[in-house]
């Protein structure tokens, strides 16, 4: 049975979102260069120090997810006597694993994010920045799934793919205003890659 977090854990998450949903209004109503942190808090009712400890820069209401740091692998070492999948599919689940961690949110949360990072600069370099720790923990996961050394360079560049390609996907949907559907792109994706593997 899951357990239903505790009050103080709920006020955060709220709190989280609100900050979060008035930053994306603003955003879009003035431009991100014309909203300030101090706008959002008075917005919400919080004061700045509050809203950093929510996200440590203005770039970050939009670019974290309440769902970081990317998914890590599984606790439980994979059995040995278990049979290793075809790295095509390790591949092909670990990129579709990426799209549901991503496609968690709502869509018109999602999609408003998506155009700002698309359209203000400073927001793609962060996004960016960010990017070698979605690398090292997607081929974290890919090793774990294929009996693999997450350090190999053939892991490593795999996962580099992996995100970028995850990356422009979005970014794309999000310039098409959220068509076409999200997983036909990630499948013409990975046929377009042809034969990507470990």
């Amino acid at each position: 049975m899951t357990t239903r977090p505790g009050l103080r854990e709920r006020k955060k998450t709220k709190t989280r979102r609100l900050l979060r949903q008035e930053a994306l209004r603003l955003f879009t109503e003035q431009g991100y260069d014309h909203t300030t942190v101090e706008q959002i808090c008075d917005a919400v009712e919080v004061s700045p120090s509050t809203f950093f400890r929510y996200f440590p820069a203005k770039e970050d209401v939009v670019l974290s997810d309440d769902h970081d740091p990317p998914p890590q692998p599984p606790t439980t070492s994979r059995d040995p006597s278990e049979p290793l999948k075809p790295l095509t599919d390790v591949v092909r689940a670990t990129l579709f694993d990426l799209l549901e961690q991503r496609i968690s949110q709502d869509r018109e949360t999602m999609l408003a994010r998506l155009r700002l990072v698309s359209r203000v600069q400073p927001l793609r370099a962060r996004m960016w920045q960010q990017q070698e720790a979605r690398i090292a923990s997607t081929a974290a996961l890919l090793a774990e799934r294929a009996g693999k050394d997450p350090n190999a360079y053939d892991v490593r560049v795999t996962a580099a793919v992996l995100i970028a390609v995850t990356t422009e996907t979005l970014l794309y949907w999000a310039d098409h205003n959220g068509e076409p559907d999200l997983t036909a792109l990630f499948t013409r994706a990975l046929t377009h890659l042809g034969g990507l593997t470990l």
